[in-house]
């Protein structure tokens, strides 16, 4: 499946964004050090190439793939969940790229499964902020929320799953949204590294049950990030991810 196919569908299904640790998600994490992280220059140096990660195609986001507008909710606790399916951030980044994946090849499990990755830099206390709030937004909202989309089409989401996030970057979270209207979940895995936030939001249209964010895209898209705030260039372009057994491993779905 083209990657340019896969943004419509997660565009329609309210993904509209485009997304080691001691212990991931905790609260305890440290406060970003400022200098240990890529500028608003650096941040096209840690973008996945298109076949950089076996088994998945990555390709840049078209023109208005990202949605347009504010969404918004009548339920001010889960204005956060609403903020990260939208295209405008609060706090808003200095800098953020978006990227689509899609999985590629003949294994039947993946079928379907289509995203986006969307790499922010922060100023400040943002990225450790606007996680803050997703995890916050999660548990306030299990039961469900109804929004409307920038472009005003309404969404409704019968519960919210805060899940076991992957043990990368200095935190991360992960979610689950049940839409109400669509079989397709929609999924979101936000690591932070630093004062940088890679947020990873996926969906299936043939699996809604088994769908879960790729381990194997997290873990190459945070040794990217880390590549660069450690080393101050960026890693090399060698393909990065274990495979199929990464997916088995994966806590976020």
């Amino acid at each position: 499946m083209k990657a340019m196919v896969a943004v419509s569908a997660v565009v329609a299904l309210g993904l509209t964004a485009g997304c080691g640790v001691d212990g991931g998600g905790s609260r305890g994490a440290s406060r970003p050090e400022k200098a240990a992280v890529p500028g608003p220059a650096e941040l096209g140096r840690v973008e996945l190439g298109a076949h950089e990660v076996p088994g998945f195609r990555i390709e840049k986001a078209g023109e208005g793939a990202a949605g347009a507008g504010t969404p918004r909710t009548d339920t001010e606790a889960c204005r956060p969940l609403a903020d990260a399916l939208g295209f405008r951030l609060r706090p808003a980044p200095t800098a953020t790229l978006v990227r689509t994946f899609a999985k590629t090849g003949e294994d039947m499990d993946f079928e379907g499964l289509m995203g986006m990755i969307r790499v922010s830099e922060y100023a400040g206390d943002g990225a450790a902020d606007t996680l803050e709030a997703l995890r916050t937004a999660a548990a306030a909202c299990a039961d469900g929320f109804r929004m409307r989309t920038g472009e005003g089409e309404p969404q409704e989401f019968e519960a919210v799953r805060t899940l076991s996030p992957p043990e990368l970057g200095d935190e991360a979270v992960a979610i689950r949204l049940e839409n109400v209207a669509e079989r397709a979940p929609s999924l979101i895995t936000a690591v932070r590294s630093g004062t940088t936030l890679a947020m990873f939001f996926a969906t299936s249209l043939s699996d809604p049950d088994g769908v879960t964010v790729p381990l194997a895209l997290v873990r190459a898209q945070v040794a990217k990030l880390r590549g660069v705030a450690v080393g101050g260039s960026s890693p090399a372009s060698a393909p990065v991810g274990g495979g199929e057994d990464d997916e088995d491993e994966d806590p976020s779905g």
